[in-house]
């Protein structure tokens, strides 16, 4: 019989792993005995928070858990020294936040590289096909419009283990060839001088469509947006298709980038907030229209991913050892942890 375990080695076993976009925070429970705890999760909304420490302090008191290590994907580009989330104010150190949240033992991933390592456990009705065959085991990549636009790729090496790639490819210079869309670029750039794809596909910018589509200033909230499409208003249908086109342009592109004839997976907030409204057929449209390449884009799958817990079942594998990734650790001395670098 299994002796019993005081609190103390219990806390030290068990993670506590988050998902923290732009807008929300995902938080759960994690140990190598039982995996993700059943129970464990809570969602916050960001701006109810100051900075990050508070968040993730409030999450330890609202879950009791003593836990002293914690997994945390990040929307941003993980790296040393002061790090700011892309779209928020908050900016932080790795010692800093480890040392304001109590923790001995505090790990940082891109938040895209944590839904990445999800993708191999994904069940048939975790997600739908949208065209395409079936795709085989090269690169996958993993793309998806929220608060900003984020994407990583998923490549197998020799040994059989995956391995994810980090990328901040929604910050390429967009090239967005739709009428509408070239509008909204227009509007963009007078704004901001360039247009990077992460203004265009983000949830202001499926707002901008809107409002370019409209003809009005300023625009729209995205979640009314995304209510208006779903109501069957016309126009902004008419922008939502756009929207759909030119994400579908910059899948195609990630896709010849990398050859990722393993396919695309789709996430994000916006695309679960326009739900039926979300023009596949208009996707598909833009991913398959690149000239002398089009013949091997329209062999290549888009899936469309509706299970909301990707970045958690991600950051488990990574905990697990399961698939190799950039993590950053930082860690007081004699906290021993096994190491996941990449």
């Amino acid at each position: 019989m299994e002796s019993a375990r005081s609190p103390h080695d219990l806390a030290r076993d068990e993670w506590i792993v988050a998902d923290i976009g732009g807008t929300h925070a995902r938080f759960n429970r994690w140990t190598a005995q039982g995996g993700l705890a059943a129970n464990s999760s809570a969602r916050y909304r960001n701006d109810d928070f100051a900075d990050l420490a508070a968040l993730i302090n409030r999450y330890r008191g609202d879950s009791g858990s003593q836990a002293a290590r914690a997994l945390l994907a990040l929307a941003l580009p993980i790296g040393t020294g002061a790090m700011r989330m892309t779209n928020r104010d908050w900016v932080f150190t790795a010692e800093g936040l480890r040392a304001e949240t109590g923790m001995t033992c505090l790990w940082l991933v891109n938040d895209f590289v944590a839904a990445a390592a999800g993708i191999s456990v994904l069940t048939d009705n975790d997600y739908s096909q949208i065209g395409g065959q079936r795709g085989d085991a090269g690169p996958k990549v993993i793309l998806g419009p929220g608060t900003g636009l984020g994407a990583a790729a998923i490549v197998s090496e020799e040994d059989g283990r995956e391995r994810v790639i980090a990328s901040e490819a929604g910050h390429m210079g967009a090239a967005a060839g739709g009428e509408l869309a070239r509008a909204v670029c227009e509007r963009l750039r007078a704004r901001h001088g360039r247009v990077s794809w992460e203004r265009l596909l983000c949830g202001d910018g499926l707002a901008l469509f809107d409002a370019v589509a409209h003809g009005v200033e300023p625009p729209a909230p995205p979640a009314d947006v995304a209510a208006r499409a779903l109501a069957g208003d016309v126009v902004t249908l008419r922008a939502a298709t756009a929207f759909a086109h030119a994400l579908g342009e910059f899948a195609g592109d990630l896709c010849l980038a990398l050859r990722a004839t393993g396919g695309v997976y789709l996430v994000g907030g916006v695309l679960q907030g326009l739900g039926r409204a979300f023009d596949t057929v208009a996707l598909r449209s833009g991913f398959e229209d690149k000239g002398r390449f089009g013949t091997m884009l329209r062999g290549l799958p888009c899936f469309l991913v509706q299970a909301d817990d990707l970045a958690a079942r991600g950051l488990a594998r990574l905990l697990a050892g399961e698939v190799r990734a950039p993590i950053f650790e930082t860690a007081t001395r004699g906290d021993e942890t096994a190491s996941i670098r990449s």
